[in-house]
């Protein structure tokens, strides 16, 4: 293996990892050069190798970026789905189902103590808010992604990020739909998402991946539920 494809190798290799996530900007080329060891030739071929395969979009002025691995198929029009319709919703929420729970088994075998002390600044700041229902879709989202992103799995994270930031309208629907059941109802509902947050978050801190997955798919089957009671 030549020094061009040990270079593209080993930034695949961080970028299948997540050690650098979909969206994010890569390391400068001058860093990049340092951290290999390596020409400004070779690294150059390295990049035009991995954007040619899709992993990055270099930005004229700006830098390489990694690319999300399905952002091109969720910009397809779903023929006939309206992308806020409640059909749509429910089964945003049914493949979340899937990836929530996913994401959280892998997070208690491979995040990092930095990104679960992470998970757990955004816990404490979601179990704080109340009231707000905007706010809190917020904080709930950003609990979920840092879960997401912190699976070290690709797939998991370029398709959570496309989900929550293109159905984000599921996240609030949920909060928001309760809203008017009253005070008792309203306070139930709340008390129950609050539990299911703080045993999805205990597992995780305690990488107790089985408790943990089936913590996650508990709450989002719970969401659905909410979701199918509005219809």
């Amino acid at each position: 293996m030549d020094k061009v494809q040990r270079v593209g190798r080993a930034i695949e290799d961080n970028i299948r990892q997540c050690l650098w996530l979909p969206g994010a900007k890569l390391p400068g080329q001058r860093a990049l050069m340092e951290r290999f060891d390596v020409s400004r030739t070779c690294l150059r071929e390295a990049m035009i190798g991995l954007e040619v395969k899709g992993l990055i979009s270099s930005r004229h002025g700006s830098g390489c970026y990694v690319n999300n691995l399905f952002e091109s198929q969720f910009n397809v029009p779903i023929l006939g789905v309206e992308r806020d319709s409640a059909a749509m919703q429910l089964s945003i929420m049914e493949m979340r189902l899937v990836l929530d729970g996913h994401a959280a088994q892998c997070v208690c075998e491979c995040a990092t103590n930095d990104q679960l002390a992470a998970i757990a600044s955004a816990y404490k700041a979601m179990a704080q808010l109340s009231g707000n229902y905007l706010q809190r879709a917020k904080a709930d989202l950003r609990f979920h992604m840092l879960i997401a992103e912190s699976s070290h799995n690709l797939v998991v994270v370029s398709l959570s990020q496309l989900l929550y930031a293109q159905f984000f309208n599921a996240i609030y629907s949920t909060l928001h739909s309760v809203s008017g059941c009253g005070d008792t109802t309203l306070n139930q509902v709340s008390a129950l998402l609050s539990g299911q947050h703080q045993t999805i978050y205990q597992a995780l801190m305690a990488r107790d991946g089985e408790t943990a997955k089936a913590a996650a798919q508990e709450h989002i089957r719970f969401s659905i539920s909410l979701l199918e009671s509005r219809g």
